[in-house]
């Protein structure tokens, strides 16, 4: 996968736990950015070793929940 292929795929997961944070909690775009931006669930994310990214947005966004 090169660097840009998985710049995508962690941008889409994001994106997508973004929505389901402004769903599930209310919050406002920037909340929601902030919260997924500030999290561990996101430096795993971008750290292709955990493998993280590979997974679904809605089991990824099941780890970020258990943070906040």
């Amino acid at each position: 996968m090169t660097k840009s292929e998985f710049q995508f795929v962690v941008n889409h997961v994001v994106e997508e736990m973004v929505a389901y944070l402004m769903e599930d909690y209310q919050l406002a775009i920037t909340d929601a950015f902030d919260k997924v931006y500030n999290s561990h669930t996101y430096q795993n994310l971008l750290n292709k070793k955990t493998g993280l990214y590979r997974y679904a947005s809605a089991y990824t966004y099941e780890y970020l929940k258990k943070e906040i």
